[in-house]
């Protein structure tokens, strides 16, 4: 997450994060509350406005992908380097500098900073001279996340208590 911090997209409509669970029906049940109820709020307060209402559509969408990926961020994998590592000691110096995949060198902090800000500025088409712009709406968007956060803590807190007390 800290690279999407270091290089936030333009415009987005909620501070990134996220988390996995364990449970389906909790994970069914934080679909619902933190993506399909915003979306229908979005595109509900849209079209009273005379917008075109988009964001169910892309919820919708980012449902999708998250039930392709399911499988395969949801299980363990173990892959053998066996023939990798016994390739790379056959090769020559020349050869390993030409077709260097020898990972234990590779910084994956750095990697996932180049992969970010590749994704920001090659797939999103988004100029890195928006950086600054991007990470003061990022900012914005993560108090406006946690300010609802304790709203709904009270509001929470106060039925808890007018129905069990």
């Amino acid at each position: 997450m800290a690279a999407v911090r270091k290089y936030p997209m333009e415009n987005v409509v909620r501070y990134p994060g996220g988390s996995y669970k364990e449970s389906a029906i909790l994970h069914k049940i934080c679909q619902v509350t933190l993506h399909s109820l915003p979306a229908y709020l979005m595109d509900t307060m849209a079209y009273m406005m005379g917008k075109k209402p988009v964001m169910i559509r892309v919820v919708e969408k980012m449902h999708k992908a998250q039930k392709a990926i399911e499988y395969f961020a949801t299980n363990e994998w173990a892959w053998s380097t066996d023939n990798v590592e016994k390739l790379n000691m056959e090769l020559t110096e020349v050869d390993r500098q030409t077709f260097n995949f020898d990972l234990s060198a590779l910084s994956w902090p750095d990697f996932i900073d180049d992969y970010v800000k590749g994704t920001r500025q090659f797939v999103f088409k988004e100029d890195l001279a928006t950086l600054d712009q991007a990470r003061r709406h990022s900012d914005k968007m993560f108090w406006i996340e946690k300010c609802l956060q304790i709203l709904l803590f009270i509001v929470f807190g106060k039925l808890f208590t007018w129905l069990f007390c």
